[in-house]
């Protein structure tokens, strides 16, 4: 069942719709990033599919994603000018959710 845009945007006004949005939020950082490819997409698609995160997975998915953060907490001053790694974009919004993730969302189909 693929969904209109406005249907989405009606999701995500749901009063319990705080994951949906989380989960969007981080997928659209996804997507930005070239690093997130065909590979992790396919990962991504396969957990959606069935249904659940093997607890192996989930623990060994945190303890990445902590270093992922801390690898930003570690950053000084002007440090992300200096790192070709990150890409200068606008400023967050305090609505936005501080999960991260990043690519194109013409590659994902619902």
């Amino acid at each position: 069942m693929a969904l209109s845009t406005q249907e989405i945007l009606l999701a995500l006004r749901a009063p319990n719709a705080h994951w949906l949005a989380a989960l969007v939020s981080a997928l659209d950082e996804a997507l930005k990033d070239p690093d997130f490819g065909q590979e992790q997409r396919a990962v991504l698609q396969q957990l959606l599919a069935a249904g659940i995160v093997p607890g192996s997975v989930a623990r060994a998915a945190e303890l990445r994603f902590a270093r992922f953060e801390d690898s930003f907490a570690s950053l000084g001053p002007g440090d992300e000018a200096a790192d070709g790694d990150l890409l200068a974009g606008p400023a967050p919004t305090p609505s936005r959710p501080k999960l991260t993730l990043v690519g194109s969302s013409k590659h994902f189909a619902a």
